[in-house]
């Protein structure tokens, strides 16, 4: 009950106090001034970090249950939040925040708040001190734009508190729950249009509260070395996913590490044609995608786990790739040089495409034997598994690169390249199951493994192929703001290719709505996912209702009676009316 009771007040303090500093920083002038490195285009009040950092002391220390461990660390947390907020005030260099994060990192170690993983004392205080700087930096570093790090942390506070602590009402997780219902209660205002920023007092003080509170001795992490690593990583994705990300691409760049930027996880999202409110939401569902992963780990075996880990961990790498082509820095970096290299290598080259499908025919194998067999039963057949493993590979391989796989262009994947999908795998699993009767006489080996195996592998193989065409699918969908909203007119196979051109060259910034038709037989249907909604007579209607920028007619067959009707309409509404045409000349 301690814990419910805590995050309740600690949210109505902060909703108290926020707009008391709200009036402080306007008052004094503490104001983010919009600049070319940062995202906002607006000045906006910075302290909030006051308002998150007095509701969990007030809320903790209000409720009474405090310990050795939970005292330390809101002092230490304390000192972090002074340090921010003479960062706020007057801009302190990277090398003195350092020097005392470091300092506060060792204080709370001598207290015996650190990691026990490799079992050396040395090694051990070496992996805890960068573990404390490095999420309490990425945290100032994830807040990039309205309602992230706020969100983000309440996330993280949410799923530390299921997987670490459970039903629990230790000391921790009362201090865990001041903190989130404070940073829920800063939220109310940060959200997109946000009216108040966190600041650095604010970022680095959650950031490191959140890393200190899976430190307690009261955590006890799975025995198995890979939970170890895995669980904390989990938890925290989004901040050290962000910071990884930014980091490299930055330095393949060339440009300082650590600087400010519009080039975060956030930033490429709007880029491609999410809303800013679009694209934190997108990123709050990875962090609560993640932290599901991490609550499973207590329930699922680590055979299945180790496959959930896998899958997961390929769907980010393609997110990530698929970003990394979003140009984000001013002409005269070494992006151009640097990034090309990146996406041609993971697009267009055939290694990685390669490389890519050795790791799914592994990834389909393993689940493959979990689904056929459990338990004890895994254990056993899973020699045979790594047995079989590297001719699957192989052949598997080789059949790929005989049907033609290698030669299509992932972003014009159609029903051809799937079959050509489904033509290397009949054909890998069928040699691979003749060479293993030739070699073992198929020996203890299972043919139901085989086909689970390739339906597993020719949907891993599919989506795959279907990746970059599925992020533009759902991006283009969203409404960006670098995009004009389009209705194709004609729902026809001229439409079709209209769409497709639309979708296929970024170049024309077009962000396809919806089809409209006069054919009554096609209303209600849909083309690649855009639904008909009817014809002319509603046209206006639907300009007005979606916020249409262009008209396109791609249709041969419209008679000019009806083209000078549409026009009218363009024209009053003052839509921009374009034709779509594909001809073969000599």
């Amino acid at each position: 009950m301690h814990v419910y009771v805590a995050a309740g007040l600690s949210f109505l303090i902060a909703v108290a106090a926020v707009p008391l500093v709200k009036r402080f920083a306007v008052r004094h002038g503490i104001i983010s001034h919009p600049k070319s490195d940062r995202w906002h285009t607006k000045p906006i009040p910075l302290l909030g970090g006051i308002a998150i950092y007095a509701a969990t002391a007030a809320a903790f220390v209000l409720m009474s249950v405090w310990d050795q461990h939970t005292l330390i660390i809101l002092c230490a947390g304390t000192v972090i939040f002074v340090l921010g907020l003479v960062d706020d005030f007057k801009r302190l260099s990277p090398p003195i925040k350092l020097i005392v994060e470091i300092a506060v990192a060792a204080f709370i170690i001598v207290f015996g708040l650190k990691w026990d993983v490799t079992g050396n004392a040395a090694f051990d205080i070496i992996i805890t001190v960068v573990w404390i700087v490095g999420i309490t930096n990425a945290f100032n570093l994830l807040d990039n734009m309205d309602g992230l790090s706020a969100g983000i942390a309440s996330i993280i506070g949410v799923v530390i508190f299921l997987c670490l602590f459970g039903s629990t009402q230790s000391p921790t997780s009362v201090l865990l729950a001041s903190l989130i219902g404070a940073a829920l209660g800063f939220l109310v205002y940060n959200f997109n249009p946000a009216s108040i920023f966190m600041g650095d007092s604010g970022s680095l003080f959650v950031g490191f509260m959140l890393s200190s509170a899976v430190l307690v001795p009261e955590i006890k992490l799975p025995g198995q070395l890979l939970q170890i690593i895995i669980l904390p990583v989990l938890i925290f994705l989004i901040p050290i996913f962000d910071t990884s990300y930014v980091v490299f691409m930055r330095e393949l760049s060339g440009v300082e590490a650590m600087k400010g930027g519009k080039d975060h996880t956030s930033h490429r999202l709007v880029r491609v044609g999410l809303s800013e409110r679009g694209a934190v939401l997108v990123i709050y569902g990875i962090s609560i995608l993640s932290g599901i992963l991490a609550y499973m780990g207590r329930f699922v075996s680590m055979y299945v786990y180790i496959e959930l880990i896998f899958l997961f961990t390929i769907t980010l790498v393609f997110l990530g790739v698929y970003l990394a082509k979003i140009k984000v820095h001013e002409p005269g970096m070494n992006e151009k040089g640097a990034i090309s290299i990146i996406v041609n290598v993971t697009y267009k080259r055939r290694i990685f495409e390669i490389m890519l499908d050795l790791v799914l025919i592994s990834i389909s194998l393993y689940g493959a034997y979990i689904l056929r067999f459990e338990g004890t039963a895994f254990k056993t057949n899973i020699v045979m598994l790594f047995k079989s493993l590297p001719i699957i590979l192989g052949i598997q391989i080789v059949a790929f690169y005989v049907v033609g796989i290698y030669r299509g262009v992932w972003k014009y994947t159609g029903t051809q390249e799937i079959w050509t999908i489904i033509k290397g795998i009949v054909i890998g699993v069928g040699l691979s199951m003749l060479t293993i009767l030739l070699v073992w006489r198929f020996a203890d080996y299972s043919r139901t493994v085989f086909i689970i195996y390739a339906i597993i592998l020719f949907l891993l193989m599919a989506l795959s192929r279907y990746t970059y065409k599925s992020f533009d699918f759902l991006f283009r969908k969203s409404n960006g703001h670098e995009y004009k909203k389009v209705v194709i007119y004609g729902a026809g196979d001229s439409g079709e290719f209209a769409l497709n051109e639309i979708l296929n060259n970024d170049q024309l910034k077009l962000s396809p709505v919806c089809f409209m038709d006069d054919d009554v037989m096609k209303r209600g249907r849909s083309i690649h996912g855009y639904p008909v909604i009817g014809g002319s007579e509603r046209l206006e209607d639907v300009i007005k209702d979606r916020q249409i920028d262009q008209i396109i007619i791609s249709t041969p067959k419209i008679k000019e009676e009806k083209v000078k009707v549409i026009k009218e309409i363009c024209e009053q509404t003052g839509v921009v009316l374009k034709k779509f045409s594909l001809k073969i000349e000599d």
